[in-house]
């Protein structure tokens, strides 16, 4: 985040200005919530619409509340995202795991000639992104 301060007319005036890094997703993947293994089943991403991942949060009577929303189009329906899950979202050099065995995602899913999926996802801890570890075959992992 880049803050800027400002002073007008010789009052002092602060304002902050956030500008956020825009987040390219390249690959999602989901898996069922109690799979224990690390393997992902790679989603049909739509190629010409867009992908977002946007993280924010609020405050409540109960401290901070973070909101990771993902949205995306798929090519087709993938049934692992009717039923409790885990989902990776990966970016170009990190990846977010959002959902875990005990609170798992549950994505919304609106069909049509494409299949839409939205997950609003909510924690109390900051979502963090892991680094990902680069190979010279950067599809095995």
């Amino acid at each position: 985040n880049i803050l800027k301060l400002f002073n007008l007319h010789s009052d002092f005036y602060i304002f902050i200005v956030k500008i956020m890094q825009q987040k390219f997703i390249a690959r999602i993947g989901v898996k069922a919530w109690d799979d224990p293994s690390d393997f992902f089943q790679e989603l049909p991403l739509s190629k010409g619409n867009p992908r977002s991942l946007e993280i924010s949060s609020k405050e409540d009577d109960k401290g901070l509340l973070w909101t990771t929303k993902l949205t995306a189009t798929l090519l087709h329906d993938v049934l692992l995202l009717h039923q409790p899950c885990i989902i990776k979202v990966r970016l170009r050099d990190r990846y977010y795991i959002l959902g875990t065995t005990d609170l798992p995602a549950r994505p919304t899913i609106k069909e049509g000639d494409l299949c839409e999926i939205t997950l609003e996802y909510k924690t109390r801890k900051h979502p963090e992104a892991i680094k990902k570890v680069l190979s010279i075959a950067p599809d095995c992992e």
